[in-house]
């Protein structure tokens, strides 16, 4: 056992000192303001502006306090943010809003070293961190759900996950979706979707999207359909309230189905693709979700294919949340011993991160 010496007191001061000045200079690197229409005062960091809600972390409260960013008479911070108005504008940089009354079409400023730009804050509908790596700015959420009937023993396992990462240049993102349903010893059927998605901002509302999909269903006999492709989109609405946007395209679909469903195993086409994105939420509260592709046959005329997607999310406490989710799979011309339409709903408990 060490022998303490004369020294030993001296060198926990400084080490104690040090610890006591960094810590209040590190603290006050971090001071944001953000002041209120009635008057109120927060300070801290703020961390985002999302679905009509300004987040501010303060040292008095144990997670971020959202507020009404409508309500938000003055905000000063000296982070970097990479943010996003209803125009389709995208910029990076510190920002400062200033008070409605004596600036009101351009309260909300942005500095980006010697390039200063003035917009109106209503306008803006997006406000993000600007974090240090790849990894960092991703988001996403993972939900499961499970259901048991006991008279017929049928049980239903659903899992999926999200993520998703965008810049002021382009976004992509990435989805899975996996359904079990087993019934006593009648075996059990499975549904797999994998799905990943890019687009190219190319001016305020327009941008080049890809689609990369792949899907495995017992229901329609399909080993696995990949579908790969892309084409050109327009955003028709985005405010603080709600997102709707379209993509018009060329896929190519590559099919292998099961020996029992009667076709040629293999199974080559092209499609043209129509999609529609809607988005709808009510703060961080609640959010409703549609997605809806189409697939009109190019090379199988006469052929018609559709994916919806559809959820509605209800918040309950933090990052938890409650889900209910339908989805639904058509195929005017499936194989001889498949389904024309295969239908999922599910309640799931998630999780965003």
């Amino acid at each position: 056992m060490p022998i303490p010496t004369r020294r030993t007191p001296t060198i926990i001061w400084w080490v104690v000192s040090a610890l006591l000045i960094l810590a209040p200079s590190a603290h006050a690197q971090r001071r944001d303001i953000v002041v209120m229409k009635n008057g109120d005062q927060l300070t801290g960091k703020i961390r985002k502006l999302e679905h009509g809600q300004l987040f501010i972390e303060t040292p008095y409260a144990a997670e971020p306090i959202p507020l009404d960013w409508l309500q938000v008479e003055r905000m000063e911070s000296t982070a970097r943010y990479q943010l996003e108005t209803a125009t389709g504008k995208r910029f990076t940089g510190t920002i400062t809003k200033t008070s409605t009354i004596e600036t009101p079409n351009q309260d909300f400023r942005i500095q980006d070293a010697d390039v200063e730009t003035l917009l109106r804050a209503s306008d803006v509908v997006a406000i993000e961190s600007k974090k240090s790596n790849f990894w960092r700015q991703m988001k996403g959420s993972v939900d499961f759900g499970f259901s048991y009937a006991s008279g017929s023993g049928e049980t239903v396992t659903d899992l999926a996950a999200s993520t998703s990462y965008t810049s002021t240049k382009y976004q992509i993102g990435g989805s899975l979706n996996s359904t079990v349903t087993g019934k006593g010893n009648s075996g059990r059927t499975n549904r797999q979707d994998i799905s990943i998605n890019s687009s190219i901002f190319l001016s305020r509302h327009a941008f080049v999207g890809s689609l990369v999909d792949f899907l495995r269903s017992d229901q329609q006999s399909l080993n696995l359909r990949t579908t790969l492709g892309g084409g050109y989109g327009r955003y028709f609405i985005r405010t603080n309230r709600t997102q709707l946007s379209w993509l018009g395209g060329v896929v190519y679909t590559k099919e292998s189905y099961a020996p029992s469903s009667g076709l040629n195993p293999d199974h080559q086409s092209a499609e043209a693709l129509l999609a529609l994105n809607y988005d709808w939420f009510r703060f961080n509260l609640a959010e409703f979700q549609t997605s809806i592709q189409t697939f009109p046959g190019l090379s199988d005329t006469g052929r018609f294919r559709s994916n919806l997607n559809s959820s509605f999310a209800i918040k309950i406490t933090r990052d938890l949340f409650w889900k209910f989710s339908i989805w639904d799979t058509l195929d005017s011309k499936p194989p001889v011993n498949a389904r024309k339409n295969e239908l999922g709903v599910s309640a799931a408990l998630g999780l965003k991160f």
